[in-house]
């Protein structure tokens, strides 16, 4: 990816989806593990969310990504590789946003 060549809006893109792809992580992790249910109020939900560890892999990011570009013919966007993925991961890490 060529920062200097690259839409802002698909940028954007890969960064709100790296953000679903981690919330996605992290609710998943603590419903399987039994620690929300509903009898949690929205603040111990939302420090087990601070306190659960993500990882985050470019490949499967990006894969993501195109299935949902190919369910949308009406996409702004076009196909996501590896590189831009990690390109915008480590664009947030740059910008002091928290990714292992």
């Amino acid at each position: 990816m060529d920062p200097l060549n690259e839409k802002p809006e698909k940028v954007a893109f890969i960064a709100y989806n790296i953000g679903i792809y981690e919330s996605i992580q992290k609710f998943a992790s603590l419903i399987l593990a039994g620690k929300i249910d509903r009898s949690l109020d929205t603040n111990k939900i939302a420090e087990l969310l601070a306190e659960t560890v993500t990882f985050y892999d470019a490949d499967m990011i990006s894969q993501l990504i195109n299935i949902l570009i190919g369910t949308n013919s009406k996409s702004p966007v076009g196909r996501v590789d590896t590189d831009e993925v990690n390109y915008v991961i480590n664009q947030l890490k740059a910008c002091g946003i928290s990714l292992p």
